[in-house]
């Protein structure tokens, strides 16, 4: 099988004394979502390496056990921090992290809904030019044509339009939603994260209501910016597939050809997440 990069997994640590939680979180039920279940999923389906995204629903802006995860596991993962945009200490927090392997930032925070850009953000987007560092953007739509502006401001760093903008069926096949999403194909340094079939979907496994939603994606960025994330640990964030068949979805179902397969599931994120050059 070729090489699968999973880009998108949370972690969870039973050890609530060195990482607590924070009041009222979103728990995946026991068992799941620790370092050893990621583990025995990667080894049961044939996945390379991992990127670590920070479980914003448990630990906030508290982003140590990603850390010390990739720090941990530097051979097989990397990681995406979620930092305060708006607190001064973030940007030292990146450089940091970036020292122990970390490769990126997920922003989430205070996007505004027209095309003006707050300078929090302009700073993360600077920091991560001077590091060379990937950002993950999780917004809505409506948020886009704020992005649109950092994009074309900073055509060298590479940003992850997360769950494709929470793209869902009901936005096919001509909603503003979709059109928004699909403009921002023009800027080739954004990269789609395809993992919003499942959560998109009104559907059971496989999903089939989202496939021409998702082939709209595809042809639009193309399988050169296009990656594959579970969503792990599915039975919290995606209950209705198990991690096997969120991935046979893209493997069996999608009707990918097997050079699509290739770089949808590893070859584009190995580049984007692992480039050879760099150790960290």
């Amino acid at each position: 099988m070729p090489i699968v990069v999973d880009t998108h997994a949370h972690i969870y640590s039973e050890d609530v004394e060195r990482y607590p939680w924070i009041p009222n979180p979103y728990l995946p039920p026991a068992g799941h979502g620790t370092i050893e279940d990621l583990k025995s999923e990667v080894e049961q389906n044939g996945i390379d390496r991992v990127v670590v995204v920070q479980t914003f629903t448990v630990y906030r802006h508290d982003n140590r056990l990603v850390i010390d995860t990739v720090r941990q596991n530097s051979s097989w993962t990397t990681g995406v921090l979620n930092l305060d945009p708006f607190d001064a200490r973030s940007i030292d927090l990146m450089r940091e992290s970036r020292q122990a392997g970390v490769r990126g930032n997920r922003v989430s925070e205070g996007w505004p809904t027209d095309d003006t850009v707050r300078p929090a953000h302009h700073q993360l987007w600077e920091t991560a030019q001077e590091l060379d560092m990937v950002i993950c953007a999780l917004l809505n739509p409506p948020n886009c044509h704020s992005l649109a502006k950092l994009l074309e401001s900073f055509p060298d760093v590479p940003v992850v339009l997360d769950h494709c903008a929470n793209l869902s069926v009901v936005d096919f096949p001509d909603s503003r939603n979709l059109k928004t999403v699909l403009e921002l194909a023009r800027f080739e340094n954004l990269y789609a994260k395809l993992s919003f079939v499942v959560t998109g979907s009104a559907e059971e496994f496989p999903c089939r209501d989202m496939f021409d939603l998702t082939r709209r994606i595809i042809e639009a960025y193309t399988p050169e910016r296009c990656i594959w994330g579970s969503d792990f640990p599915t039975a919290l964030w995606i209950p209705k597939v198990t991690y096997q068949r969120h991935l046979n979805i893209f493997d069996q179902h999608l009707g990918l050809s097997e050079s699509e397969k290739s770089l949808i599931l590893g070859q584009t994120a190995l580049q984007l997440w692992f480039p050879p050059d760099q150790t960290n």
